[in-house]
C-alpha cells in the first residue's frame, strides 16, 4: 500500500513499494531409479482412478506477495527431473514502504501441465519386504531397513504428490525424522530420494516444515548441499530450501544456515561473476538448481533480517546484477530467473538510504546540521528555510565508486542502468514490476538520497521514456508501480521540465478516463494527481495543454465519491491548489464545469464550517495559499505565549473574515444564506 504521499510540490513524502516475496513452492515428482518405460501397473491400477491417471496438476496463485515463473512440463523415460509450478505474475505489489514493496504483487493463474508421476519399474503392489499391499505407514517403516530405504522414501515422494492427507499420515508416523537422517547416508540414490521425499512433504505444509526444522533438517539439507556433485540431489535439496523459505517463522535459521551455501556453492559459481571483472569458468550447474536457489533468497529477502545480511554477503548483488546484465546482453531479459533476482534487488533496495550507510546519508547529515544553525536567524514570517530546503536540489551528485560492491550496488548508476534495461526490453510483468519497485525504493526517501536517483533516472539515463511506458501496460499493478515511481520523481524541481513533455500526457490520460476497473485504481489515481499537481502547479503554462473539462469533472467526481478515500483527497488537494493559483484559477475558469468547481469549493468550506471542523484555512480564492501559510505560522507562535484557548478564539475570528472574503467572491454564483437553528452561515446555488 502506498502512504506518505506528496501534499505539496517539492514535498518529502513519497510512494514506495511492499516486499515482493516469492510464495512459489515446487510441487515435485521423484526421478526414477532406473531408465522404466510408462506402463499401467498392478500399482497405479490399485491407486489410480481413470481420472486421476489423466489428470493435470494445475498450481496457481493469487497471492499478492509472489512473483512466479513458468516452467513446462515434458515426458521422460528415465530421470524424470523435478518439476516446479508457476505463475507468471501479471502485477505488482506497491510498496515494502520504500518498496519493498512492497510491492506486494498480485498474480494472475496460469495453468500448468505435469506428467503423471512414473514409478520406479519394481515398485509393485505387493512389496517385497512382507508381501503386503504398500502402504504410507509400511513406507514409513522401510526407511529403518537399508535394503528398503529407496523404496520407501520414493513411495513417500510420489505419494505426497498425488494425495494431500499422505503428507499428514508421515507426520503421525514420525516419518520426517527418519528421512532427514537418511540425507546423511553414503548411497546417492537414498539421498535423492529422501531429499524428493522432503520436498513434496513440506509443500504448502506448515507443520511439516517446521517439524523439518526442528528435527535439523534444515542443517542436514545444507551440508549434504555443500558437498554433493549429484544434479538431481541439487535439485531437490535446493527445492526442498525453496519451499522451506516460504514460512516467515523459518526464515531466520534460513538465512543463518542456508544463504553462505547457496551464495557459494550455487549463485556465485552459475552467474559467472568473479572478484576480478574476469570472465569465469562455465558453471556447470543445471539452470534449474539457480532457479530454485534465487527462488529461496527471493523469500528470504522479504524478511529484515534476511534482507541486511544479504546486502552484506561477499559477491551476493554483484552476481545477482551480474546474471541480469548478461542475460540482457544475450536479447534474454524474461528468463525466469532473472525474474528471482530482479524481484531479491527489489527487495534489498527497500529502506536502503535508513537502513544502510552512504554517501548520500552522510550528506542528508551536514543538510540537517546546517538547517539546524540557519534556523535560529528565520523568523516566523520568513521563507529562509522553504529556500534552505529547495536547495537540496541544486547540490552535486555525490561520486560514486568505480567498483561497487554490495550495498553500495543497488543505489549505484549501473543498477539503475541494469532496471531501466529490463524496462525497455522484458514483456513480462512480473519483471517489470519488480524493476520498476527497486526504482520506486531508491526515490522514496525523504532525503538527498531521492533526488540524487530521480536525476540519475531522468536526466542522466534519459530514462522517463521507459517509465511512461508502464502506464500503457494492461496490468494494473504495472501501471501502480509506474505511476507511483512517477509521483516520486514529481517532487524534484529539476526533473519538472522534462516531466511536463515526456510524463503529462500519459498521467492526465489516466485522469480523463471515466471509469476503470482495475483492482488498484485508488493507488493510481492518487499517484497521477500528485504527478499532476506537482507539475503543474511550477509551469502553470502546462495546464492549458494538460487539463480539460474531462480531467476535472472526473476530479470533482472523485471528491464527491466516498469509494476511494485516497484518491479523493488527492484530488481535493490538486483542485484547491489550483484555485489558489490566479493564473489556474483563470484556466479553470475557461472550462464548460467551473461552476461545478466552485460549487465543490464552497461546500467543501461550508461542510467544515457547519461542522466545526475548520482548522486551517483552506486556500480557496485567489492568492489566499502565501496568507495562509503566514497566518498559521503566526498563531503557532502566539500559541506559546497566549495558550490554546485564546489562539483557538482568535483563529476563529480569522476564520469568519476568511468566509466573508470568501463570500464576496462567490457572489456571482452563490446566495448567502443563515441556518435559523445554529445561526451558521452559509451558500447555496442561485
Amino acid at each position: 500500500m502506498s502512504v506518505g504521499a506528496p501534499t505539496s510540490p517539492g514535498s518529502d513524502y513519497g510512494y514506495i513499494q511492499t516486499l515482493k516475496s516469492s510464495r512459489s513452492e515446487p510441487d515435485l515428482t521423484g526421478p526414477s531409479i532406473r531408465p522404466t518405460q510408462r506402463r499401467q501397473t498392478i500399482y497405479n491400477a490399485q491407486y489410480q482412478n481413470p481420472q486421476q491417471q489423466q489428470r493435470r496438476s494445475v498450481r496457481g496463485s493469487t497471492n499478492n506477495s509472489s512473483f512466479y515463473s513458468q516452467q513446462s512440463s515434458q515426458w521422460k523415460t528415465a530421470n524424470m527431473p523435478a518439476r516446479t509450478p508457476s505463475s507468471i505474475s501479471t502485477g505488482q505489489r506497491q510498496p515494502l514502504y520504500s518498496t519493498m514493496q512492497r510491492y506486494e504483487s498480485g498474480c494472475a493463474q496460469k495453468q500448468e501441465t505435469y506428467a503423471p508421476p512414473q514409478m520406479p519399474s519394481r515398485m509393485e503392489s505387493r512389496d517385497e519386504f512382507d508381501g503386503t499391499p504398500m502402504t504410507i505407514e509400511k513406507a514409513v517403516e522401510l526407511l529403518s531397513y537399508d535394503k528398503y530405504q529407496t523404496s520407501g522414501a520414493n513411495y513417500i515422494q510420489h505419494t505426497c504428490y498425488q494425495d494431500e492427507n499422505a503428507k499428514n499420515v508421515v507426520y503421525q508416523h514420525n516419518g520426517i525424522p527418519k528421512l532427514i537422517a537418511l540425507l546423511d547416508n553414503p548411497n546417492q540414490n537414498v539421498q535423492q530420494a529422501a531429499a524428493g521425499a522432503l520436498r513434496n512433504l513440506v509443500f504448502k505444509n506448515n507443520p511439516n516444515k517446521i517439524e523439518t526444522s526442528q528435527k535439523g533438517g534444515v542443517r542436514a539439507a545444507v551440508n549434504l548441499l555443500r558437498k554433493t556433485t549429484n544434479e538431481e540431489t541439487q535439485k531437490q535439496l535446493t527445492g526442498l530450501l525453496w519451499n522451506l523459505s516460504s514460512t516467515d517463522q523459518l526464515k531466520e535459521e534460513l538465512v543463518r544456515e542456508a544463504l553462505p551455501v547457496l551464495n557459494e556453492c550455487v549463485v556465485i559459481p552459475f552467474s559467472g561473476w568473479t572478484e576480478n571483472s574476469v570472465p569465469g569458468q562455465k558453471s556447470n550447474l543445471h539452470p534449474e538448481i539457480f532457479f530454485n536457489a534465487t527462488g529461496c533468497l527471493r523469500n528470504l529477502s522479504s524478511a529484515e533480517v534476511g534482507r541486511q545480511t544479504m546486502r552484506n554477503t561477499p559477491g551476493l548483488v554483484e552476481s545477482l546484477m551480474y546474471y541480469i546484465q548478461k542475460q540482457v546482453a544475450n536479447n534474454n531479459p524474461d528468463d525466469k530467473s532473472v525474474e528471482n533476482c530482479a524481484c531479491i534487488l527489489h527487495n534489498l533496495s527497500y529502506h536502503l538510504d535508513s537502513e544502510v550507510p552512504n554517501k548520500y546519508s552522510q550528506l542528508n547529515e551536514q543538510m540537517l546540521r546546517n538547517q539546524q544553525t540557519d534556523k535560529t536567524s528565520t523568523g516566523c514570517f520568513s521563507n529562509k528555510s522553504e529556500k534552505i530546503q529547495n536547495n537540496n536540489f541544486d547540490l552535486p551528485l555525490p561520486e560514486e565508486d568505480v567498483n561497487p560492491k554490495g550495498s553500495a550496488l543497488l543505489s549505484h548508476s549501473s543498477a539503475i542502468k541494469t532496471y531501466l534495461s529490463l524496462l525497455g526490453q522484458s514483456k513480462k510483468d512480473s519483471i517489470l514490476e519488480a524493476s520498476a519497485g527497486a526504482l520506486q525504493n531508491l526515490t522514496a526517501s525523504k532525503g538527498p538520497m531521492s533526488n540524487g536517483m530521480s536525476q540519475i533516472i531522468g536526466v542522466k539515463e534519459n530514462g522517463l521514456s521507459q517509465i511512461t511506458r508502464l502506464l500503457q501496460s494492461g496490468n494494473s499493478d504495472v501501471v501502480k508501480t509506474g505511476a507511483s515511481l512517477l509521483s516520486n520523481m514529481s517532487r524534484h524541481p529539476s526533473l519538472h521540465k522534462s516531466m511536463g513533455t515526456q510524463v503529462l500526457p500519459d498521467v492526465s490520460r489516466l485522469l480523463s478516463q471515466t471509469s476503470t476497473s482495475a483492482t488498484n485504481s485508488e493507488d493510481i489515481l492518487s499517484s497521477a494527481c500528485y504527478t499532476m499537481r506537482n507539475l503543474v502547479m511550477s509551469q502553470p503554462q502546462l495546464a492549458k495543454q494538460s487539463l480539460s473539462t474531462n480531467i476535472v469533472g472526473n476530479l470533482v467526481n472523485m471528491c464527491k465519491s466516498g469509494a476511494s478515500p485516497k484518491a479523493a483527497e488527492a484530488a481535493r488537494l490538486f483542485l484547491t491548489d489550483m484555485w489558489s493559483q490566479r493564473e489556474l484559477q483563470g484556466i479553470l475558469k475557461q472550462l464548460k464545469n467551473v461552476p461545478t468547481i466552485i460549487d465543490f469549493v464552497s461546500i467543501n468550506l461550508m461542510k467544515k464550517e457547519r461542522t466545526g471542523q475548520m482548522t486551517e484555512f483552506q486556500p480557496i480564492f485567489p492568492d489566499s495559499h502565501s496568507c495562509c501559510t503566514e497566518l498559521r505560522l503566526v498563531l503557532s507562535n502566539l500559541q506559546k505565549y497566549w495558550g490554546d484557548e485564546k489562539t483557538s478564539h482568535l483563529l476563529k475570528k480569522l476564520q469568519k473574515i476568511a468566509f466573508w472574503i470568501t463570500y464576496i467572491f462567490l457572489m456571482p454564483h452563490f446566495t448567502l444564506g443563515r441556518d435559523l437553528q445554529t445561526g451558521t452561515f452559509f451558500f447555496y446555488r442561485q
